[in-house]
């Protein structure tokens, strides 16, 4: 990799950890809270080493957990798993179709939803029995 394409990077990385710390996070509907960086890791993980790549996730994704005002290591594991996904896909998958990126972001996405689902459900069943709780995150 360039150092010009990882300035490119750092900087997209920046502003993605902004807009997900000021305007995400700020939504009412908690269901519509979306992670942005996840995709970002996709990218990463098919331009850098496999230890730069790791690198890149469990920084960003410790960075985002200290931001969410709580570690659980949520950001940082589905950071994780997406670079692991793209590095063992790159080898039996070709990932430069649009397709195959959208389907390993979606099953990235669901991996993050139901580690979500595994979390609220060991935690305090006083503090989150409602219905809406448990339908948040089937609508990430």
């Amino acid at each position: 990799m360039h150092w010009s394409s990882a300035v490119k990077i750092f900087v997209y990385t920046i502003a993605l950890v902004v807009i997900q710390a000021q305007w995400i996070a700020r939504l009412p509907h908690p269901g519509l809270r979306a992670d942005v960086l996840l995709p970002l890791m996709f990218g990463v993980a098919a331009e850098c080493s496999p230890i730069m790549s790791l690198v890149w996730a469990l920084v960003w994704g410790y960075a985002l957990d200290a931001l969410s005002g709580k570690f659980y290591g949520f950001h940082v594991g589905s950071y994780v798993l997406a670079v692991c996904l793209v590095k063992v896909g790159s080898e039996r998958l070709e990932l430069q179709n649009p397709l195959y990126q959208m389907a390993f972001v979606g099953i990235c996405a669901l991996a993050q939803s139901f580690a979500l689902w595994i979390f609220l459900f060991f935690d305090s069943m006083d503090a989150y029995g409602g219905v809406a709780t448990w339908l948040n995150p089937l609508f990430r």
